[in-house]
């Protein structure tokens, strides 16, 4: 009986650096938040609002003279610059990993997968906007992307005529106004 709690063992001192690598792997591919300012067409997640477009679905959203396009794949959708209400942006995190990941959590044995799960979180932005339809329904659309883009988005849509209730913060990630980060 001795000698397999001992393979078991081996097996999990064999495992464990295993599974750190991979977590140094995934921790090593955050976003760029040095990027410039001038934002051409940035890297998103449409999360749910847009109509005729996927949730959850990965594509490019870009702040134009018109409105705040989102094009993936052959999905498509806008939302008009003058029927924009106001512009949220936050930060928030997110589990990365995937699939692979779960899957190497639930083989640490003792329960370890849960503490696996603490260093495989990555910051994202989110842009939230209150838009009306034609009709003049109230919508609102929720978009994440990398770290730091949601405010130049906010910046180049209040610009072009976007209304937003809190201002543009000057520089990211301090306190507006109210107290909120921005």
């Amino acid at each position: 009986m001795r000698t397999v709690r001992k393979n078991n063992r081996s097996f999990i001192f064999l495992l464990l650096p295993l599974l750190f690598a991979l977590c140094a792997g995934l921790l090593a591919q955050t976003a760029d938040t040095s990027s410039s300012k001038s934002v051409s067409g940035v890297r998103a997640m449409h999360v749910l609002g847009l109509e005729g477009v996927k949730h959850n679905l990965h594509g490019t959203l870009t702040a134009q003279p018109t409105g705040l396009d989102f094009k993936a794949g052959g999905a498509h959708g806008t939302v008009a610059i003058a029927s924009i209400q106001d512009v949220f942006t936050a930060q928030d995190s997110h589990q990365v990993g995937g699939k692979v990941l779960t899957l190497a959590k639930m083989g640490v044995p003792y329960g370890g997968g849960r503490a696996l799960s603490l260093f495989t979180h990555e910051k994202v932005d989110s842009l939230t906007l209150e838009y009306r339809d034609a009709n003049g329904g109230l919508h609102g659309v929720v978009f994440t992307m990398p770290l730091g883009q949601a405010t130049v988005l906010k910046k180049q849509l209040v610009d072009l005529g976007a209304h937003a209730s809190i201002p543009v913060a000057s520089q990211p990630g301090k306190p507006d106004a109210g107290g909120a980060k921005q």
